[in-house]
């Protein structure tokens, strides 16, 4: 997401330092108003916060575009803070409202929190609103609630009591949308909370090569495709999918088995044309084939004479769920690679966004850009706010290698300091599903069994982060998925930065600075050297998975974009 408290004025200064070579200083970015909102680490969904007397609560102002900010906290029009957080602390019975307010040079903006302090506390259901199931698979349902103490319970579904304990085991077969709900009830009072759950197929075996492309039912079964070229070798690795131990893997190419038993095969073609690879895990059957032709020697399409040190082409676009997101019913890809495109053609643009885990965005160059030996090859700025708040993305590139002048060859991972780690999770599909409401959060699955939510927030408010321009019941995402490093540092939302080779990053490694990535990183999918004399298209993908209550689901913004080096 956008980093809060970015100063745009500094990034309009920050965009034209970086311009260079044949290309003219871009003008600086415009100025918008400043956008607040409040957090108390909880969303509220009334936006009103509930007390005992004697109790506190710390409430946090999210600031968005402000230049030299001044803050103040108001109740009955008297002060009562001028930092960006205040602890309210319950008096006497009654109804408070607290205003926050932010004075900067470049607008102002306030935004009003209720708070009710009351002499007892009727329970607050805090379960999600939505939440998802697979077709004949027990799903435990647990009441979440606050003031519960000797609370009954009641779960209906449908209408109907199917519980009056503080769980439910829900379990359906077929798919749809049903209507669950739980009442809590206490001496002090009750609340009700609806809960639309979303049953889904029982995930199955599957193996998948990945090209680097969003995946959907209707492309699922298309041949994959990559290429190598000849003196080369390439590393193959298939996604595997909902396949808890591996056991024993059959490579064959062109129908001649390999000796190969293990996730990776190392293909290197003695002649140049197309080979048919397939691969097999033998405890599940899940199958996988892909193309892989074999090029002219590397250079031999390489490109030169170009006139734009930043990229020219955009190839794909497709953002995962996010608050940042807005291409709501009716919007259509060739309007999302239209923004790509202008955002290509503007290289002061700032701010490109991707959403969350997976969402990425493929750009091209009008010439090769090359590997050159012990300097940094391409820069991409981002906005992080310091070492205790980054939002990671990884970085891919591709060599034209068949010299058609598109994206369809293979991809290289550029190593970062997670690479190689078991917390790092190489291939990582993760599907998110279309919500069936508007409002909605949207649900998604990974292919190691994991399940989450990106959810809508307070603070942005179009009917849906989904990019609706998808128009199929889901799509899946597939890179690499560094471990999350959301977490909090007193009452402020942290997501720690890693040592090196992320986008929208701080680099704590001298050898590998800030916004600066080496060809020279290029790995395998084994993690070995792809020894790239150069590249041709770049793609930058969201890199984890983390989200806060109060600043949404981590997101990265890559931009500004270039050829170090042009």
């Amino acid at each position: 997401m956008i980093k809060r408290l970015r100063l745009y004025l500094l990034m309009g200064a920050l965009f034209g330092a970086v311009s260079c070579g044949k290309d003219d200083v871009p003008p600086p970015l415009k100025l918008q108003a400043p956008v607040v909102a409040v957090s108390a680490g909880t969303p509220s969904e009334t936006g009103e916060y509930r007390l005992k007397t004697g109790e506190s609560i710390t409430l946090t102002a999210v600031i968005d575009y402000a230049d030299k900010p001044v803050y103040s906290w108001v109740i009955d029009g008297k002060i009562v803070s001028t930092e960006t957080g205040y602890t309210f602390v319950a008096g006497s019975v009654g109804e408070y409202f607290v205003n926050f307010r932010v004075d900067a040079e470049n607008g102002s903006a306030e935004t009003q929190v209720k708070i009710s302090v009351l002499d007892r506390l009727s329970p607050q259901i805090t379960l999600n609103g939505t939440e998802m199931a697979f077709a004949g698979v027990d799903k435990e349902f647990v009441a979440e609630a606050e003031n519960a103490e000797n609370a009954t319970y009641v779960w209906r579904l449908g209408g109907e009591i199917v519980s009056e304990t503080a769980s439910y085991t829900f379990n359906r077969t077929e798919m749809g949308n049903y209507t669950l709900s739980l009442k809590v009830i206490t001496e002090n009072g009750q609340d009700l909370k609806g809960i639309t759950v979303t049953v889904l197929p029982a995930p199955l075996p599957e193996l998948f090569f990945d090209d680097g492309r969003y995946r959907t039912v209707s492309n699922a079964a298309e041949l994959r495709k990559m290429t190598v070229p000849i003196g080369k070798s390439l590393v193959l690795a298939p996604v595997i999918c909902n396949i808890a131990s591996p056991t024993t893997f059959v490579w064959t190419v062109d129908g001649a088995a390999q000796a190969a038993t293990g996730e990776y095969l190392t293909f290197t073609p003695t002649s140049q044309g197309a080979y048919r690879i397939a691969v097999s895990e033998q405890s599940t059957g899940a199958r996988a084939e892909v193309e892989v032709t074999c090029t002219p020697p590397e250079g031999t399409y390489r490109r030169t004479g170009g006139v734009k040190a930043y990229p020219t082409q955009a190839v794909d676009y497709i953002p995962a769920p996010g608050q940042f997101v807005d291409y709501q019913l009716g919007t259509t890809k060739a309007k999302a690679l239209q923004d790509l495109q202008k955002w290509c053609a503007d290289s002061t643009s700032g701010f490109f966004h991707i959403g969350a885990y997976g969402g990425y965005y493929i750009v091209g160059f009008d010439h090769s850009v090359s590997n050159e030996p012990g300097k940094a090859d391409l820069f991409i700025d981002g906005n992080p706010l310091g070492a205790s708040w980054c939002e990671s993305g990884i970085v891919w590139v591709m060599q034209d290698e068949n010299g058609n002048g598109l994206a369809d060859d293979t991809w290289y991972e550029l190593k970062g300091s997670e690479t190689g780690k078991p917390e790092t999770k190489q291939r990582c599909a993760m599907t998110y599903y279309r919500p069936k409401a508007a409002n909605s959060n949207t649900l998604w699955t990974d292919n190691t069994g994991r399940t989450g939510s990106v959810d809508k927030n307070g603070y942005h408010n179009q009917q849906y982060y989904f990019p609706m321009f998808i128009t199929e019941d889901y799509y899946t995402l597939t890179g690499t998925c560094l471990a999350s490093t959301a977490g909090m540092s007193g009452t402020t939302e942290t997501s720690s930065c890693y040592e090196w080779g992320y986008a929208d990053a701080i680099s704590s490694n001298p050898t590998r600075p800030n916004k600066q990535f080496w060809i020279e990183d290029a790995i395998q999918v084994d993690g070995t050297p792809a020894s790239l004399q150069y590249i041709d298209f770049v793609k930058v993908h969201t890199g984890t998975t983390g989200k806060g209550s109060a600043v949404g689901e981590i997101s990265t913004e890559a931009f500004s974009l270039r050829d170090i080096n042009f």
